[in-house]
């Protein structure tokens, strides 16, 4: 790029394109900029006569970066990054950080670090906020959008603007009562499971999670899974447990079975039975599923975002029930 090229390069365009590549959507990117998108595409235009490349070509979840504008990003992130330390603040300060969070995760992981999370941000940041709720069936879509902060998922496949960490690994387990028929077997087969009823809690049939995946290839066996009951209330399969249903779960799940089995009176004997040999066969992770934690690109260096995420982090890996990555 000669001299006369970089006169033409305000601070406003590298805004411009690093503020798009990171909502994935030129209207997206020019309301978080404040600005029209008429304008903001005239800006894109200017940017793509300037590298000479079409930066973006347009996918099913908005604009994908073409390798020439995922090059240019790399060269200019750090660029804003250093112009934007300049006028902002170096340090966190905690005990005064008023600012509200919004977590998107299941109940059978939020069971590994939702105690101690409350209990360090009771005592570190008082007066953070946070709102925690269940994924819907838009999880991406509610992360690319801005209406989630944080999320935590068993899929691994996201668009360019989601970034991710891999926090660990989760077993799960079968969870059957006394009413259950195969509540005195030490193991199962899928047919042994099959044959009587399942109730399913937070399984997403998300196209990229590792459970549909093993699902795919059971049923090319032909094993079908087909829940006689699905729900999002831990209270409703708690319930059909102890009915004779059984619940596929993580193992912190399953714990949580057999505490709430030894406090609470006329509740049956809970056990824990292992996965089927045959689906630990076919299953890529051999039944140790990877666990994520999913942010936009928009509060990758945010300091109060980064500490809440090395929070959560660093208490999942703390649980008993998490396998660390190698």
């Amino acid at each position: 790029m000669h001299l006369d090229d970089i006169l033409k390069l305000d601070i406003k365009l590298l805004v411009a394109f690093v503020t798009i590549m990171e909502e994935g959507s030129v209207s997206r990117a020019a309301e978080r900029l404040g600005v029209t998108q008429p304008a903001l595409s005239k800006s894109l235009q200017r940017l793509r006569d300037l590298f000479k490349d079409s930066l973006f070509t347009r996918q099913a979840y908005g604009l994908s970066p073409t390798a020439r504008a995922s090059e240019l990003h790399d060269l200019i992130q750090p660029i804003l990054h250093s112009l934007s330390e300049l006028m902002s603040p170096n340090s966190l300060d905690l005990k005064t950080l008023d600012r509200r969070f919004k977590l998107k995760a299941d109940e059978g992981d939020l069971e590994n670090f939702i105690e101690p999370l409350l209990a360090s941000l009771q005592y570190q940041a008082p007066k953070l906020r946070l709102s925690i709720s269940s994924w819907g069936d838009t999880q991406i879509d509610e992360l690319v959008s801005g209406n989630v902060d944080l999320g935590i998922m068993r899929i691994s496949d996201t668009p360019n603007n989601i970034r991710s960490k891999l926090i660990g690994y989760m077993e799960a387990c079968i969870i059957v009562s006394e009413a259950h028929p195969l509540f005195h077997k030490d193991e199962v087969t899928v047919s042994d499971l099959l044959a009587h009823k399942v109730v399913t809690h937070h399984l997403r049939n998300h196209r990229n999670s590792s459970f549909s995946k093993t699902e795919h290839k059971l049923k090319q066996q032909g094993h079908v899974i087909q829940p006689d009951l699905e729900t999002d209330s831990l209270m409703v399969a708690m319930q059909a447990v102890k009915r004779g249903m059984a619940l596929v779960a993580s193992r912190s799940i399953g714990d949580l079975f057999l505490q709430v089995m030894c406090e609470k009176a006329h509740f049956y004997p809970v056990k824990l039975l292992p996965i089927p040999k045959e689906v630990l066969e076919i299953d890529e992770y051999n039944g140790r599923h990877p666990i994520h934690i999913f942010w936009h690109e928009r509060f990758n260096n945010d300091l109060a975002h980064r500490w809440l995420r090395e929070q959560i982090i660093y208490f999942m890996r703390e649980s008993p029930w998490m396998h660390l990555p190698e």
